[in-house]
């Protein structure tokens, strides 16, 4: 019996040798830069508005968790809310509306809940949680408020809208997934007007499209591909109406402007261009020909003022994100042999370089790295929506500065060196370029994004070849974004319209792939997104450990997934919080020399550490 009990043991020893690694590490939050709760008017991504009947102005201010009360000047007033769970706090709100009563709703999204204030904002009720039955949300967003006084909140995750009494009961849902009239993807904004129609912002299919109160189909506008003509739209968020005259505003958030029609959804005029808004989401027209605009990328409330067919620039309020561990839409971070970290502060325009004690040692970029809305520029050693970093054996740095269409390269120090690219869909030239990487031998690797290819160039930058074109097939891309190199040179992709890495060998041959399905692709990612053990959904960064791990940001998942260097899944750490170690759409990467891992939390303007 003891040999038994000897061999059994054995045989339990050697299998655990061989079991999957899913609960062999654990990851550990340690600390994080930038995530203090910011001042009255230090913004971190502004989303939806609303106006009282007395002229206030609402806002939400999804990243410090939290409602902002103005008046019609934009002077601070108060703020509501902090992160939590309890009533009267919220965790990453989205939506707000005032009901015919005064009363205020918040789209409490991260809780998936809506809460119910009076106009003092004292608490009522909230209902609501996460799931896909009736009165459960996958991802409330915005909220509508009819003629009588019903609540439509737009769900996004589900592909639906849900209609509630004005005391929370449930009522009916409208739409379900698919591109057809009257089918939803990833619904966003939400707007009714004088005759109780429904105007939804149908984010992913690129239009707009009108219900009756019941929920039923009557119109569309604009189609299913993206555009930049007077009817078309690339990914609208946000909608509201002028009451008066019956015309409504669309925020074109990925066209980077505002488009206005009239009562008879006829085109009137369009206005901004991207720096000037980044992913602009909300609208709110007043009586006076004003123009409220949350300009989300640049962490700021801008205000317009109409005259005739156009509108012009009034002001901005909201303080610039742009102080030593302040960010806006933090890309990417990537270490060097010393320690030092790099983070690539992108809608800053700017690289800042710290040491490996967190002090601050330079900012590289236009004006000394100042940052700010305006602190791009096209002269060498400035950027213009930096993304991946790259460091090679040399401790030189290499930056794909993207909207310039080109890669630099600095000494460790910030010096400038070179520049290579420029706009074009030839060899050597780029469109929007998002990822860099370099590889023991100093040959440099460019994602070139808009053109769905991988280059390689020589350590001199001369042009060696090329893999790549747009689809969904071994070797094929669909918006490469950030790349990596293991310790055998292979080159890592991230495929991000395809949910999926493809794994290459040094000169282009393809090796592997893994992600949703396997790594089988579809240009609409939505046909293939899951949430499971190894999926992805848009992903963005990715990182090799010196075991040839790899961790991968699925940002749309918001969380991190690590595989071995073949693509068997390991583990995962993270989901859709504000807390801290949790995340909201992550970016780059870093696993430093120690075996910290360090995350770009992109839509929180945060840095987070992980032991």
């Amino acid at each position: 019996m003891k040999k038994i009990a000897r061999l059994s043991l054995a045989i339990v020893l050697l299998m655990c040798m061989y079991l999957p690694l899913t609960t062999a590490a654990t990851f550990d939050f340690e600390k994080s830069w930038g995530n203090e709760m910011d001042a009255s008017q230090l913004f971190r991504t502004p989303v939806a508005l609303a106006k009282d009947k007395t002229g206030y102005i609402y806002m939400v201010d999804m990243g410090n968790h939290r409602i902002v009360k103005m008046d019609s000047t934009g002077k601070f007033i108060n703020s509501y809310g902090s992160l939590g769970d309890k009533p009267g706090q919220f965790n990453m709100p989205f939506g707000i509306a005032i009901d015919k009563e005064g009363n205020i709703l918040v789209a409490d999204t991260g809780n998936y809940r809506i809460q119910k204030f009076t106009s003092q904002f004292e608490f009522i009720k909230s209902w609501g949680t996460r799931g896909k039955g009736e009165g459960e949300f996958g991802f409330p967003r915005e909220i509508a408020v009819d003629n009588d006084n019903n609540y439509y909140i737009t769900d996004e995750y589900n592909h639906r809208i849900q209609k509630y009494s004005s005391d929370g009961q449930y009522i009916l849902t409208i739409g379900s997934y698919g591109k057809r009239d009257g089918q939803l993807a990833l619904p966003q904004g939400i707007a009714i007007n004088n005759k109780n129609e429904i105007y939804v912002a149908d984010t992913y299919n690129n239009r707009i499209q009108v219900y009756d109160q019941n929920g039923v189909f009557k119109r569309r506008i604009g189609g299913t591909e993206h555009g930049i003509g007077a009817y078309q739209f690339y990914h609208p968020r946000g909608i509201n109406f002028d009451h008066k005259s019956g015309s409504f505003y669309v925020a074109d958030t990925y066209n980077n402007r505002i488009m206005k029609f009239d009562n008879q959804d006829q085109f009137l005029y369009t206005t901004g261009i991207f720096p000037q808004f980044v992913y602009p989401n909300q609208i709110l027209p007043d009586s006076q020909g004003n123009l409220y605009i949350t300009d989300t990328g640049n962490n700021r409330l801008l205000v317009y003022k109409e005259i005739g067919l156009t509108a012009t620039f009034t002001k901005a309020i909201g303080i610039e994100r742009n102080g030593d561990f302040q960010y806006a839409g933090p890309y990417d971070v990537e270490s060097d042999s010393s320690g030092n970290l790099f983070v690539s502060d992108s809608f800053n325009h700017r690289i800042i370089k710290y040491n490996s004690n967190g002090k601050i040692i330079s900012k590289w970029g236009s004006l000394n790295g100042y940052g700010g809305p305006l602190g791009f520029g096209s002269y060498p050693g400035q950027f213009f929506v930096p993304r991946q970093i790259a460091v090679d054996q040399y401790d030189n740095v290499y930056v794909a500065d993207s909207v310039n269409h080109r890669i630099q390269k600095f000494s460790n120090s910030g010096l400038f060196l070179y520049s290579y690219g420029s706009l074009g869909t030839l060899s050597g030239y780029f469109q929007f370029p998002s990822g860099v990487a370099v590889d023991s031998k100093g040959n440099i690797f460019v994602a070139d994004s808009e053109n769905n290819r991988i280059q390689k160039f020589n350590p001199f930058f001369i042009y060696m070849k090329e893999w790549g074109r747009k689809g969904s097939g071994e070797g094929e891309f669909s918006q490469p974004m950030q790349l990596a190199i293991d310790s055998k040179d292979n080159v890592y992709v991230v495929d991000r319209i395809n949910n999926r890495i493809q794994k290459f060998d040094n000169n282009g041959r393809f090796l592997a792939k893994w992600g949703t399905n396997n790594g089988n692709g579809n240009l609409d990612p939505l046909e293939n997104w899951k949430e499971g053990q190894g999926d992805l959904f848009l992903p963005t960064g990715i990182e090799i450990d010196q075991n040839d791990q790899v961790y991968v940001t699925d940002t749309s998942n918001n969380r991190i997934n690590v595989y071995d260097d073949n693509g068997r899944f390991l583990n995962t750490f993270g989901h859709f919080s504000g807390n801290s170690g949790e995340f909201f759409s992550p970016q780059g990467l870093d696993v430093d020399r120690a075996g910290n891992i360090i995350i770009a939390d992109g839509l929180l303007h945060r840095i987070q550490f992980f032991k």
